[in-house]
Parts: C-alpha cells; sequence; structure tokens
C-alpha cells in the first residue's frame, strides 16, 4: 500500500512537470538561479558542490550536473530518485556520474559534514514540512560560508490571484488573503503558504541575505497553454513571465517564488 501510494505520489509530480506550465517553471527557475552561479566552469576551483533537498525530478540539477558540477540528490521517493537517473542517462550521459543519489529526508542532513556544499536548492519542498525554520537550520549547516541557497514556494499572495483569475472563485480569492495553508494531493495533504517577506524573515534568523527574490508563473497560469507548444509562442512567454518575474510588482502575483540567499 506504502508503495502504492509512493508511486502515485510520483506520477502526479511527473504529470505537473510535464505540463506546459511545469516546463516553463523549470526554465524559469533556471534562467533565475543562473544569473548568480558560475553556470559552466572553466576551472576546477568553478566547479560546485551542489545539494538538491527534495529533488523532484531533478530538472535543475541534470542542467548543473551537464554542466560539469558536482550534484547530491536527496530525495525520499525512490521512484523519483529512478526516474532522474534515467533521464540523467539519455540527457547527459557524458556528466551522469556527476549526478550522485541519496534516498533521505531533510531530517538525515543532520549527519552531513557541516559546511559542504557550495549551492543548497530547495525547490517546492519547505512548503511541505511541519517546522520550516528547523528544516532550513538543518539545510543551512550543510551550506559553506558565502554559499547559496535557491527557495522556490508556492506564493501566499499568488494564491489570491489564482483562486480570481483561474478558479474564478471571488469568495476563495477573499479568504486567500488570511489563508496560511493550502489542500495538495501530495505529502500529509496540506502544505503552509507564505509570502516572501515571511521566507526572508525565517532566513536572516539563520544568517542569510537574499539577493534577490523572483515571481515565477505570473501570467500562464491564466492564458492558453496549448501556445506553449509553438517554439515561438513559448519563446514570447518565456520572455514575458521572465521579465514580469524580475520587476516589481508583477513579481509578487507570481504562483511561485523564487529566492536566492547567500550565507553570511
Amino acid at each position: 500500500m506504502a508503495d502504492s501510494r509512493a508511486e502515485q505520489k510520483a506520477q502526479i509530480i511527473r504529470e505537473e512537470a510535464e505540463a506546459p506550465q511545469g516546463r516553463l517553471q523549470a526554465e524559469l527557475t533556471w534562467r533565475f538561479l543562473a544569473r548568480h552561479i558560475v553556470a559552466k566552469p572553466d576551472r576546477e576551483r568553478d566547479v560546485l558542490d551542489v545539494l538538491d533537498v527534495g529533488a523532484g525530478l531533478g530538472e535543475t540539477s541534470i542542467r548543473l550536473a551537464g554542466g560539469g558540477h558536482r550534484v547530491t540528490l536527496l530525495e525520499p521517493s525512490m521512484c523519483l530518485l529512478e526516474t532522474v537517473e534515467a533521464r540523467a542517462k539519455e540527457q547527459i550521459p557524458e556528466q551522469e556520474p556527476n549526478l550522485y543519489f541519496l534516498n533521505q529526508r531533510i531530517e538525515d542532513l543532520e549527519e552531513c559534514e557541516q559546511e559542504r556544499y557550495d549551492l543548497i536548492l530547495c525547490h517546492e519542498t519547505i512548503e511541505y514540512v511541519d517546522d520550516a525554520l528547523g528544516a532550513l537550520s538543518i539545510i543551512s549547516r550543510a551550506i559553506k560560508p558565502r554559499g547559496l541557497l535557491s527557495l522556490v514556494f508556492l506564493n501566499r499572495y499568488g494564491e489570491v490571484a489564482h483562486q480570481a483569475l483561474a478558479e474564478g472563485n471571488s469568495q476563495g480569492a477573499l479568504a486567500s488573503f488570511e489563508k496560511e495553508r493550502f489542500q495538495t494531493e501530495m505529502h500529509s495533504g496540506w502544505g503552509r503558504l507564505y509570502a516572501p517577506e515571511e521566507m526572508e524573515s525565517l532566513l536572516e534568523t539563520l544568517g542569510y541575505t537574499c539577493e534577490n527574490e523572483y515571481g515565477v508563473r505570473v501570467f500562464c497560469d491564466y492564458m492558453d497553454c496549448s501556445m506553449f507548444d509553438e517554439d515561438d509562442c513559448l519563446r514570447g512567454m518565456l520572455e514575458l513571465e521572465e521579465r514580469a518575474g524580475s520587476e516589481i510588482p508583477y513579481k509578487y502575483l507570481g504562483r511561485y517564488m523564487q529566492l536566492i540567499c547567500r550565507k553570511d
């Protein structure tokens, strides 16, 4: 029964990632992250040691490994790790050895060597843990001084817009101004909503400085997704989303927020 439920959850993640919005999101989070890192190292000292916490399908990890960086994927679902490994062998066969797989949870990082990683990815994971500050504290111990954390989470402000525009639910939108949790088919059935300033406040207590914040999926959830199948339309949509996700006030309406923070 447990294996069946794990496979069901893994299938949901696969379907969401392969949907037009999921593909757009993967590209956007990569573009925003790439502004802050060495995309392709020229020397050994430029090679990053990366940890992907709650790796899911590992889209960003595969890109980093393909660029020559060393990436460890931490994921409690073996189904998803097997999917990532198969994708890596297909997409980056020569660089696939740069990927290391850990079938573990965030709590297991307490046994990890401290200050080991230059970059930690925590994308669409922190909103599902019961104690976000505790989880971030564990993650923080694994980052080197001056290392980067890329954090992606469902945006409280974006939930209001999504209820009003995508769902056409004015009462749901009104309630979302005060809503702290959201229902999900993943994990325990519930997740926690955060505004960007709430998450930044948690990170500040752990000694981080936010280098930038980006909105992800500002407009695409409210548009005809079929156009994403056309190269020119997809390219135009990416340009619009990248611009809107980088500028005030539009970025605060993103379905997700991405924070790039540096450990002091």
